[in-house]
């Protein structure tokens, strides 16, 4: 069985505040630990929603590059630049 990452994060830093060592170093080299793997995990987050959002603005733009050559009024053409606008600006504020 696997234990979730925050789970592990969790541990680590009750780890870090419960070992007894004389100069710290341990407990300073698990705290780190922890900040470390969230970091990553939040980071891991948001790539995951930048290719979504990436993969969605694709779909789009194909949708675009296809429908131009049967006459997509500038309408269409504005609506689906909108759509990409905002899947990055909510991405931005998120």
């Amino acid at each position: 069985m696997r234990s979730k990452t925050e789970t592990i994060i969790g541990a680590l830093r009750v780890l870090a505040q419960d070992i007894q060592t004389q100069d710290g170093v341990a407990n300073a080299a698990i705290a780190e630990a922890a900040d470390r793997m969230k970091e990553l995990c939040s980071e891991l987050l948001f790539y995951t929603k930048l290719n979504e959002n990436f993969s969605e603005a694709s779909r789009i733009c194909a949708k675009i590059y296809i429908a131009r050559n049967i006459s997509l009024s500038e309408k269409d053409v504005l609506s689906a630049l909108v759509e990409i606008d905002k899947l990055y600006r909510e991405e931005n504020h998120n």
